[in-house]
């Protein structure tokens, strides 16, 4: 049976408590979509039940959400298509020209989740990537308004696969559900692999600070293999100069500036101009798949730079490896979701307001903006 608590809320503590769907409508979303889609979330057989919304008695705590007892036969696309109650996101290809391609909702949550997720991963990891995703669609929908479309399929915002038995069931199981701060979709991230410290988002995007987005040791990563790179310095010259930096030769890179979380977040480059380059920015002008995180040291090696590194990606936020194996252990949904972002409150989505339009200049994206499909057929 496929059972989730109507409104529950992570502590810093680990606890969690329940809250009433309040149901206030986002203002972008039609009434009538949003509505349909919340009380089909409340009244679909085993969901959590209780007093009506508004009476001040309250419910038992609830420990997780997920599924209990014997799991129900994956759901089809058709299903989450359906769940969705005809609230849909346009997904787009950066740079194609094309308008975008309009999902409902939930299956767009299934996909990008087949997509970021792993593959074998324990069910209580998949539910809180799901929440993590579906949180991220919400609160950055209309990202890329200029282009036509809400979120692009690449790394930029957030990459949809096709999707498999288990993560279609992973989002039946918290269809709806959103982490929240200060009453609105959270603005949050997630990372592949955070190699044991997760990162402060204030290093990797500059001006980006929120209470729930802070360094911390992530105690399931004492066994990875660190891994190694050796580079020559002409190829880190034409990387950097790819992206705009100019000099004749460059005779030596070297370490200046680290976080609280050991990452690399500065570096001096002898013989170019600029003399110097963040962390990321260097990452990324070498490729973020070379130079798989800033959580690395360098020796240099003739002309040649030796690079020993640990994780992979910028490590804000839920590390999903590191869920994976917090759920292998036994720790809940709730529990990885408290951990990964301390303080935010898991509700229902048509419980919440739209994010904060001063946040979208500072994060690229424009206040929500869903679109809603009167049909809501299933996209390719």
């Amino acid at each position: 049976m496929i059972s989730i608590p109507l409104v529950a809320g992570a502590r810093r503590d680990g606890t969690v408590r329940v809250h009433r769907c309040v149901c206030a409508v986002l203002p972008s979303l039609r009434v009538a979509a949003l509505l349909g889609f919340v009380l089909f979330v409340a009244q679909r057989p085993g969901a959590a039940q209780g007093a009506a919304p508004g009476l001040s008695s309250p419910p038992a705590p609830v420990q997780d959400a997920g599924i209990t007892g014997p799991e129900m036969p994956a759901p089809t696309e058709e299903a989450l298509a359906a769940a969705s109650r005809g609230v849909t996101i346009r997904v787009g290809t950066l740079g194609s020209g094309e308008p975008g391609r309009t999902l409902p909702i939930e299956v767009y949550v299934a996909r990008v989740l087949a997509g970021e997720g792993e593959p074998r991963a324990a069910s209580a990891a998949r539910q809180a990537l799901a929440v993590a995703i579906r949180t991220y669609a919400l609160a950055n929908a209309g990202r890329h308004e200029d282009e036509g479309f809400d979120l692009c399929d690449s790394t930029h915002c957030q990459v949809p696969r096709a999707s498999t038995p288990a993560t279609r069931a992973a989002v039946m199981a918290t269809l709806g559900q959103v982490l929240v701060h200060d009453g609105r979709p959270a603005q949050l991230y997630y990372s592949a692999s955070c190699g044991g410290h997760t990162q402060v988002a204030g290093d990797v995007w500059p001006g980006v600070d929120f209470p729930y987005l802070q360094p911390q040791v992530d105690d399931v990563h004492e066994d990875d293999a660190p891994w190694t790179l050796d580079l020559p310095l002409a190829d880190v010259q034409r990387a950097l100069a790819r992206v705009g930096f100019a000099g004749r030769r460059l005779s030596d890179v070297r370490v200046v500036q680290r976080s609280t979380s050991d990452r690399v977040t500065r570096l001096s480059l002898k013989g170019l101009r600029p003399e110097q380059v963040g962390g990321e920015q260097f990452r990324m002008a070498i490729g973020p798949t070379i130079i798989r995180s800033t959580l690395f040291t360098m020796e240099r090696r003739g002309n040649r730079v030796h690079f020993t590194g640990r994780g992979y990606g910028h490590g804000v936020g839920m590390c999903v490896v590191g869920s994976g194996r917090r759920a292998a252990r036994g720790d809940s949904v709730a529990a990885i979701l408290a951990f990964y972002y301390p303080g935010l409150e898991l509700r229902q989505a048509g419980e919440v307001a739209p994010p904060d339009p001063l946040l979208g200049p500072l994060l690229g994206a424009a206040p929500l903006a869903v679109g809603a499909s009167a049909e809501g057929a299933v996209g390719p």
